[in-house]
C-alpha cells in the first residue's frame, strides 16, 4: 500500500519511542493511543482550523473512568515525565513531517486522516477492551 510509508513519517519519535519498544504490549497499545490522539488533533488544528482536542479528550475520558488517570499523568507516568516536552515534540514532529508530505492538502489526498483515524479507533477499541491496568513504573 502506498500510505505505508508515507504513514511511517507520522509514527511518533521523541522519549516515547525509546519507552515504548521496551513495553508490555497492553502498555504499549495505551501509549500508542495517546500519542496518536495528539496526532489527530494536530492534524485537525493545523489543516482544518479546530481548536478542541476532541480525540485526546476521548482518552483522557477512556482513562478516567476506566484507570482513575487522566490521559496527561497517563504520559507523565509512562511516556515521559515532563508532559509538556512531550506535547511539544510531538507537535513539531508532527509539523516537520506533514511539511515532508506538501503540506495539508497532499495528506488529505492522499486518504492519510481517514487512515490515521481509521487507526485510532482501532487502537481505541482495543484499550475499551483490554484488561490491563496501569501500575507505576
Amino acid at each position: 500500500m502506498v500510505l505505508m510509508p508515507v504513514l511511517s513519517l507520522f509514527a511518533p519519535t521523541s522519549f516515547a519511542n525509546e519507552t515504548t519498544n521496551n513495553q508490555n504490549p497492553e502498555l504499549k497499545l495505551h501509549s500508542e493511543l495517546v500519542l496518536k490522539a495528539l496526532q489527530l488533533d494536530f492534524y485537525n488544528i493545523r489543516c482544518r482550523g479546530t481548536s478542541v482536542a476532541k480525540n485526546f479528550n476521548k482518552v483522557n475520558r477512556l482513562y478516567i473512568t476506566k484507570y482513575s488517570i487522566t490521559a496527561n499523568n497517563f504520559i507523565k507516568d509512562f511516556i515521559n515525565p515532563d508532559v509538556r516536552a512531550e506535547k511539544e515534540a510531538q507537535e513539531i514532529d508532527f509539523k516537520k513531517n506533514l511539511n515532508r508530505m506538501g503540506g495539508c492538502a497532499k495528506a488529505k489526498d492522499q486518504d492519510w486522516i481517514k487512515e490515521i483515524h481509521d487507526q485510532f479507533n482501532e487502537l481505541y477499541q482495543q484499550a475499551e477492551q483490554s484488561a490491563w491496568y496501569p501500575e507505576e513504573m
